[in-house]
């Protein structure tokens, strides 16, 4: 008997998002988000970069 590995104990790699993707496939999510279906999504690169630039804002 082949006992299967736990869904919990996975390691899952990083999700990747593709803008133009979403926007092409958006019949998919006409049921479900909006912002999905017009590609209204927040990348971790997106997040990286105003991370950053608020950061390098100088305090008041």
């Amino acid at each position: 008997m082949q006992i299967k590995p736990e869904v919990w104990n996975r390691e899952l790699g990083e999700i990747k998002i593709n803008r133009e993707e979403l926007i092409k496939n958006s019949d998919r999510y006409r049921i479900g988000s909006v912002r999905l279906a017009l590609g209204k999504v927040c990348t971790q690169q997106d997040f990286d970069e105003a991370k950053q630039r608020i950061l390098g804002k100088p305090l008041p």
